[in-house]
């Protein structure tokens, strides 16, 4: 399949799943990104590295106000005609916002964005993990986001940025 179908794929997937955008909270929104990640490998992608998955949390503003962003994001590099980077990538993002609240301020703040990365299914328990214990996952798990959105892009990626570096805004995603 190609990748650039990948968005159609997922909503397909979550309507199969009986879920919407709207009525996801974060453990269900990481569980069905996870979950889909982890069943649809059917994509043309390259062979090594080629099919990824992130978490991350940062402070946004997309012309709602700022929020608390948390966002599952599916990264599939594809094969370029190109000898040298950056090659093509489709990012397939799930984004949950928070409005501003006292445990944001009190809890999630002070503890500092995050962003994990996974490209093997053998490593995902350790990823799963290391998003679970985030102070932001922990509060914001039981609220109510204030927006959900999934959106589909192109960017560009780069052979060897495969992770995060430590002070990575959510944008660094495949993104040179």
């Amino acid at each position: 399949m190609k990748p650039v179908n990948v968005e159609k794929a997922f909503r397909s997937f979550l309507r199969t799943k009986s879920l919407t955008l709207a009525s996801l909270t974060l453990p269900q929104a990481f569980d069905a990104m996870t979950e889909f990640w982890g069943r649809h490998k059917d994509f043309d992608v390259l062979a090594q590295d080629g099919d990824g998955i992130a978490c991350y949390e940062d402070i946004s503003n997309h012309g709602r106000g700022t929020r608390l962003e948390i966002g599952i994001v599916r990264l599939l590099r594809v094969a370029s005609d190109r000898d040298l980077p950056p090659w093509p990538a489709h990012r397939l993002r799930l984004r949950l916002c928070y409005k501003w609240d006292a445990d944001v301020v009190q809890h999630v703040l002070p503890a500092g964005t995050w962003a994990f990365a996974c490209w093997e299914t053998e490593r995902f328990d350790a990823f799963r993990q290391s998003v679970f214990e985030t102070r932001g996952f922990c509060t914001m798990r039981d609220k109510k986001p204030a927006e959900v959105n999934v959106s589909f892009d192109t960017i560009s990626s780069q052979s060897h940025v495969l992770t995060p570096e430590v002070q990575a805004r959510q944008m660094w995603w495949g993104v040179s």
